[in-house]
């Protein structure tokens, strides 16, 4: 089989920008549902709106989860305040 796949390299920094990407695409998201989904706008789409968020934060999630699996530092000023 001479056209395996080998896995590409990736970097840590290239983990922690696709995350931001993906939290950047979050905040879209959320613009379209106050956008479209107001009080005096339509209810069609709301759920599936919904989905695309709780999905895409599940993306950023996992991505951090690889990040955690490789022992990245993470960064400080992201740590949550509570403990």
């Amino acid at each position: 089989m001479d056209n395996v796949l080998t896995p590409a390299i990736i970097s840590q920094e290239e983990i922690h920008n696709f995350r931001k990407e993906i939290d950047a695409n979050i905040k879209k998201a959320q613009g379209f549902a106050n956008a479209y989904f107001g009080e005096v706008g339509s209810t069609k789409g709301k759920r599936e709106n919904a989905l695309v968020i709780t999905k895409l934060q599940e993306a950023k999630m996992w991505a951090g989860k690889i990040l955690e699996a490789i022992n990245a530092p993470f960064p400080e000023e992201l740590r949550d305040e509570s403990k």
